[in-house]
C-alpha cells in the first residue's frame, strides 16, 4: 500500500519541479529577449528608431509579470502538495540541495514540520 502511494506521488513531485524550473527559464528568456531588443536599438549602424520595439517590450513586460504570478501560484500549489504528502504519510526523502520544496508553515502554536536540512560535506 505504501509503495503504491509512493509510485503514485513520484510523477507529481517530478512534474511540479519541472514546472517551477520551466517558469524560471521562461522569465530568464523573456528578460534576455527584452535586453536584445534594447541592444538592437543601441547597435551602431542599425538606424532603428528610438522607439523601435517599445510596443513589443511593453507586451513582454506584461507577460513577464503574468509569468511571475504564475510561478508564485505554482510554488503555493507545491506547498499544498507537500502538506498532502505529509497527510498521506509520505515523508520526503530528498528535495534537492536546499528548499526546492516550499517550507510548510506552522499552524497556530505548532512548530514547523520541516525535517530535512542541508548537510555540509567535509
Amino acid at each position: 500500500m505504501l509503495n503504491q502511494r509512493i509510485e503514485a506521488a513520484r510523477p507529481i513531485a517530478h512534474k511540479i519541479n519541472e514546472v517551477e524550473k520551466s517558469l524560471n527559464l521562461t522569465m530568464v528568456q523573456m528578460g534576455e529577449l527584452m535586453s536584445s531588443i534594447a541592444a538592437a536599438r543601441l547597435a551602431p549602424g542599425t538606424r532603428f528608431s528610438l522607439t523601435a520595439g517599445m510596443d513589443a517590450s511593453e507586451k513582454l513586460i506584461s507577460a513577464v509579470a503574468q509569468t511571475a504570478r504564475s510561478y508564485r501560484e505554482v510554488v503555493e500549489a507545491h506547498g499544498h502538495l507537500a502538506e498532502d504528502r505529509q497527510n498521506a504519510g509520505l515523508q520526503a526523502v530528498s528535495w534537492g540541495d536546499y528548499a526546492e520544496c516550499p517550507p510548510l508553515e506552522a499552524k497556530g502554536d505548532e512548530e514547523p514540520v520541516n525535517t530535512l536540512r542541508v548537510v555540509e560535506t567535509a
